[in-house]
């Protein structure tokens, strides 16, 4: 019995040492980066498909029609269109395989929760809240579910909300597009 007592006395007082020897150890510096992985837009045109993770770059392009900075990846998908990443300024010099952009269409980043993408194509926005959704639609050239406004863009573009089978009207995903682009909801 006397074992057993100085058995659990030692281990709690190794248990507190531990513990309080973690507490001050300084926190140590990440090397790593945080991924750029909770949004990402695609722009396909006759001949490119443009790629991008950051709103403002893509919003940018979106009112000019011009990027600053691009990185040719030297590939065609599976339309033949020319992949194009279109990058902050910050990136122009990274490796095209640590960027987010490029990683979300190679599916080798994990998306972020809260998750937020566009993909445009012929005069119509898609809009996903789910990176699955993303590349079910980017692969198949269409969406596999969806729910579609009639000139509800910014620019009188349809919109079509990329969504589940079970799902219903993307009231939040809707009301999150019309907020990004300042859109005020028509009265029903």
């Amino acid at each position: 019995m006397f074992n057993n007592k100085v058995f659990k006395a030692a281990s709690i007082a190794l248990l507190v040492a531990g513990l309080g020897a973690c507490t001050m150890q300084p926190p140590v510096a990440s090397k790593e980066v945080t991924p750029n992985n909770d949004d990402w837009y695609l722009v396909r045109t006759d001949e490119t498909l443009y790629l991008f993770d950051d709103a403002t770059v893509y919003r940018d392009y979106l009112v000019t029609g011009k990027t600053t900075y691009t990185r040719d990846v030297g590939e065609k998908d599976k339309f033949g269109q020319n992949v194009v990443l279109v990058v902050r300024a910050e990136d122009k010099d990274k490796d095209p395989k640590k960027i987010a952009s490029y990683q979300f269409y190679k599916q080798s980043l994990p998306p972020a929760a809260g998750f937020y993408g566009e993909i445009r194509k012929d005069g119509v926005i898609f809009v996903a809240q789910r990176y699955g959704d993303m590349i079910d639609m980017n692969n198949l050239g269409e969406p596999i579910f969806r729910h579609t406004e009639i000139a509800s863009g910014p620019n009188g573009e349809r919109v079509v909300y990329l969504m589940q089978k079970e799902e219903s009207k993307p009231v939040a995903l809707i009301s999150k597009f019309q907020k990004i682009y300042g859109i005020t909801p028509a009265k029903g």
